[in-house]
């Protein structure tokens, strides 16, 4: 009975999802003609080299930068409208010597510029001028005594058309949040584009701002994110955020992974991604894809290696979630083929979060006792976690997740050696489904990641939501077996709880008690796993 009903849902997404991609097409063919574009973003590896004096390190990453614009536009096998670089990887991210002034006038041309502007800033807006192409660059900016973290766009006259300046800053101590939110829309094509940056995308304000008030399609996402397991790594937070809000999004990545940065792509909302990829060792890589594309790609390109591509990340360092301690937790029974549960964080009634979880899978005989192979645990959260000691956020999260042996504290952690991990559960189905308050504080995102450090295809499960009353109900539900699973889930944010170190005062007595709890496991667990 469960395979008919599994076909028929199969076959429903795929309707569904046809839908989507006819919708996205009529999206970016609004009332003036829209046109598709071709869009390249660049993973570009960051520059820590702290022998090298910052202004030696500007000059060689604006070199690179210039060869790069080069190879890129001479080798493309169409013209190339937009050309996305990464954060932090061109002013030295931990140095203020090279910030430098950004001219406020759109008509200002930088390429014959006789002011005294940035010899980089000239460079990059005549290749911008030579090539016919809008360029995206992020950099230190200096405002008196005021510095930004800011994306700046060229446009193909050589002009800077936007300006950025970051909102959510993590830590990056001596940058100043704006006074006001300036979310500046460039056209091109006839379709229009924002911006936004990094951390932002964990938060309401600058997302709801443009995909929901301006209800902008196409969201410029220059990234230096360092991912965390299970719910945060690069990829998977891009898919997820793109599929939940189905706009767009065009991640460019800075890569250093010996500190867990990377991940870039081409996301297109539901219909999922053109293009994506996380580099295992610090490198470059280019991006490239049409918006709309011509024809759907088959998303299969990131479930083809999955075991090389999983090899190949086991150097890559991740954080975890340091408060997956602090989450109940029910360990998935595999004396049995299914599992039915329902588990609950908090006790207040108001304020308890329950999560249901029917879960099926078949299961090999590990015949090789030398092979590892992860348990899973099925687990809830509702509270405030940390971001690094840096931010603190509300968080509401449900989701099946990998861990190394029985102990919650091993959940979230990869064994070292992927050659010598086996995997003998296939989950044939997992459903898990919640109730979360309504607000336009609040967000829920579906969370996947296989082996391989990328996310589910996006055919592979349905993610549903329903609003009944004051409650948002969520549904994610599996529908392609899958054998390597790290994390599939519910990830949600409640921006009503965040709150920076900085204004500390004026906390709940929970919330205080959310992070003494957090913080003390952070310190047991660094001890425990030294």
């Amino acid at each position: 009975m469960r395979e008919t009903k599994l076909s028929s849902r199969i076959r429903q997404y795929k309707m569904r999802k046809n839908i989507s991609l006819i919708l996205l097409n009529l999206i970016s063919c609004q009332t003036i003609q829209a046109q598709s574009y071709n869009v390249a973003v660049i993973e570009f590896p960051i520059n820590h080299n702290t022998s090298q004096h910052p202004g030696e390190v500007l000059k060689q990453n604006t070199a690179q930068y210039l060869k790069l614009l080069d190879e890129i536009n001479q080798n493309a096998s169409q013209p190339l409208d937009l050309i996305i670089f990464p954060e932090s990887t061109l002013t030295p991210f931990d140095s203020f010597s090279e910030a430098v002034e950004v001219p406020s006038s759109t008509t200002t041309i930088l390429c014959n510029s006789t002011e005294n502007y940035g010899q980089f800033l000239k460079d990059l807006s005549c290749k911008a001028i030579l090539y016919n192409t809008t360029i995206v660059i992020n950099l230190t900016e200096k405002d008196s005594d005021v510095y930004y973290n800011t994306d700046l766009v060229f446009g193909n006259n050589g002009s800077i058309i936007a300006r950025y300046r970051k909102w959510n800053l993590f830590g990056e101590y001596g940058k100043s949040k704006p006074k006001t939110l300036d979310l500046p829309l460039i056209e091109i094509k006839n379709t229009t584009f924002g911006l936004m940056t990094c951390f932002d995308i964990q938060f309401g304000i600058p997302a709801f701002n443009l995909t929901k008030t301006l209800d902008v399609q196409n969201i410029i996402f220059p990234l230096n994110w360092i991912s965390e397991l299970p719910f945060l790594t690069a990829l998977q937070v891009q898919q997820m955020w793109s599929q939940e809000f189905n706009v767009a999004l065009l991640a460019a990545g800075a890569s250093n992974p010996q500190l867990g940065a990377g991940g870039s792509g081409i996301f297109l909302g539901e219909a999922g991604p053109v293009v994506s990829d996380l580099l295992p060792t610090l490198g470059t890589k280019v991006l490239i894809g049409t918006v709309p594309p011509v024809e759907l790609l088959n998303n299969n390109f990131q479930n083809s290696n999955i075991d090389s591509q999983a090899e190949a990340m086991d150097e890559f360092y991740m954080l975890v979630d340091p408060s997956i301690i602090v989450h109940n937790s029910i360990l998935l029974n595999t004396s049995e083929n299914s599992m039915n549960a329902s588990v609950c964080h908090r006790k207040s009634s108001d304020n308890v979060l329950c999560c249901q979880f029917n879960v099926s899978f078949t299961q090999e005989i590990i015949k090789n006792d030398f092979l590892k192979h992860y348990t899973y645990h099925l687990v809830v959260f509702n509270g405030v976690r940390t971001y690094s000691n840096l931010f603190y956020g509300g968080v509401e999260t449900c989701g099946l997740i990998a861990c190394l042996n029985d102990s919650l504290t091993s959940c979230g952690r990869r064994f070292s050696n992927y050659s010598e991990v086996h995997w003998p559960l296939t989950f044939t189905y997992i459903n898990i489904r919640a109730n979360f308050s309504q607000s336009d504080q609040r967000v829920q995102f579906p969370s996947t990641l296989l082996s391989s450090i990328r996310p589910l295809p996006i055919e592979s499960y349905i993610w549903k939501k329903e609003e009944m009353n004051s409650v948002v109900i969520r549904n994610i539900e599996l529908v392609e077996p899958q054998t390597k699973i790290l994390t599939f889930g519910i990830f949600g944010r409640d921006f009503e709880r965040d709150w920076d170190p900085v204004r500390i005062k004026g906390l709940s007595n929970g919330v205080k008690l959310d992070i003494s709890v957090i913080v003390l496991v952070f310190f047991t667990n660094l001890l425990l796993f030294l």
